[in-house]
């Protein structure tokens, strides 16, 4: 909650001429986004940790590419966001990145409530991602701004929504093994 805090306050002080403020409130991210992405991989931990026996294997080692996904897309884009910070343009469409990775989680569980059923709403969320991403990527294209920061993301958010589809290959349950032999 404390990282959505700051993805609201920090443009609006910005925007009201007080970027000494935004700078020393900014600080607070260079602990806040370490400890999201550790409590990220954390809570992706302690999930396969609880499905395992409860589901079937190849259902824990499929689900688990969400928790991997969230926690190196989020790192991937406050790493872009904290390297950019002083250049305003890319670091503004890096931090908004990380809140759009809020977006999933919310409308997933609000279509699973719905009735959807829990690949397809997860396939939902990731069009919409996609579809947003590509709007703001076309929107700066159509502007002549610096579209690079938006086509990061774009194919960072892309490659998040493959994985989620060839989360049954022989590939993804292969490494997925690996990865929680290793870190789990």
């Amino acid at each position: 909650m404390m990282w959505m805090v700051l993805l609201i306050v920090q443009p609006l002080l910005i925007n009201t001429g007080r970027t000494q403020l935004h700078r020393t409130i900014g600080k607070v991210s260079w602990v806040l986004g370490p400890l999201i992405i550790v409590s990220m991989f954390l809570v992706g931990r302690g999930s396969y940790g609880r499905s395992i026996g409860k589901f079937p294997d190849q259902e824990v080692l499929g689900t688990m590419v969400l928790d991997i996904r969230g926690y190196i897309s989020f790192a991937i884009f406050w790493a872009l966001a904290m390297f950019y910070r002083k250049n305003s343009a890319s670091h503004m469409r890096y931090m908004i990145a990380t809140g759009l990775l809020a977006i999933g989680p919310g409308v997933g569980r609000g279509l699973i409530s719905s009735g959807v059923e829990f690949p397809t709403a997860l396939t939902i969320t990731d069009v919409i991602d996609l579809v947003i991403v590509g709007f703001l990527l076309g929107y700066d294209i159509y502007r002549k701004k610096n579209y690079k920061p938006f086509l990061i993301v774009f194919v960072v958010f892309l490659v998040g929504a493959f994985l989620w589809q060839v989360r049954d290959s022989a590939a993804w349950q292969s490494f997925a093994k690996s990865y929680a032999a290793l870190f789990y």
